[in-house]
């Protein structure tokens, strides 16, 4: 049985049913979801516990006191429920694997192999984080320089030796000496916490809908490739697909489990698709406008 973690507050229920919509309809295997969260309504949770039952799938609920990482940094389109995913290794104690999902993600395809993968002395599988190598970052900055940053929205831990090998303390510890610098709250403090004991999988199972992957791909002609081929299909950032005026790329992948997991918004996902073309010149347009060629044009020089 694949076991998934998810980890929101109310105002993220509506995408984390477009997600659970396109992992039930993609796997074969069933799906236990464990649900972490301070503040949702009984009536949200029973309304995605149905919602589970529809697809022969488990929900259980994991409520956090509200006071955890109350002097943790939230900024910008984050929120405290991020932090929550740094304690599963405690919080799940009878768990020896779980695999975490953010909301804002959409499966694409099977996840068994993932699921099943070895860890090979590793604590988490994970998937670099594509516009943090290219473009840098703070905390990247104090990472050793063959360490790869990762992305937190797909993480595959292996919770027992997690349990046997970190302390809960550190994290606490990591968010007060670093609550300044943190640009990616949670997700510089994974960094910094498993820096070196992470083993790093393909961007099939954490393909990033962002216009930067771009400079990667055209490289080696691969875009069309990559994306039939990926599993997991990952909407960072603040630009999300669910909200008004998304100017984003990749929306149909998503409007396509969005129509079954949200009848009602069926009339604004057809104008959506229907200005998807139009959408995508715009984004493309605004790359070119705003990237800084000349920067990237010095970095590549002096790498060569």
């Amino acid at each position: 049985m694949m076991k998934i973690l998810v980890t929101v507050n109310e105002k993220y229920i509506y995408p984390l049913k477009v997600m659970l919509y396109s992992l039930f309809s993609t796997q074969e295997e069933p799906v236990t979801v464990f649900l972490m969260h301070t503040e949702i309504s009984a009536s949200s949770v029973g309304m995605l516990r149905d919602f589970c039952h529809l697809y022969k799938a488990e929900l259980l609920e994991v409520q956090i006191e509200e006071d955890a990482f109350e002097n943790a940094p939230v900024m910008e389109h984050f929120s405290k429920e991020m932090y929550y995913r740094l304690l599963a290794p405690w919080l799940l104690p009878n768990e020896d694997r779980v695999l975490y999902l953010d909301p804002d993600i959409m499966i694409n395809g099977s996840l068994r192999s993932l699921w099943e993968i070895d860890f090979d002395g590793a604590l988490m599988v994970v998937v670099k984080d594509r516009p943090i190598e290219l473009l840098g970052c703070r905390i990247k900055q104090e990472l050793k320089k063959d360490s790869v940053y990762f992305n937190s929205g797909m993480l595959l831990m292996d919770l027992k030796r997690i349990r046997e090998e970190i302390e809960q303390e550190e994290i606490s510890a990591l968010v007060t000496k670093w609550k300044d610098e943190l640009e990616f709250p949670d997700q510089d403090i994974l960094n910094l916490l498993y820096e070196g004991r992470t083993k790093q999988v393909g961007d099939t199972y954490n393909l990033m809908a962002n216009l930067l992957y771009l400079v990667e791909y055209l490289k080696t002609l691969s875009i069309k490739k990559t994306r039939s081929l990926a599993k997991v299909v990952h909407y960072a950032g603040p630009n999300k697909p669910w909200n008004s005026g998304y100017k984003g790329t990749m929306y149909p992948l998503w409007a396509m489990a969005e129509w079954h997991a949200h009848p009602s918004s069926h009339l604004r996902i057809a104008g959506r698709l229907l200005l998807e073309p139009y959408r995508f010149v715009w984004v493309l347009w605004k790359f070119v406008k705003d990237y800084d060629w000349k920067q990237r044009f010095r970095k590549s020089k002096r790498q060569g």
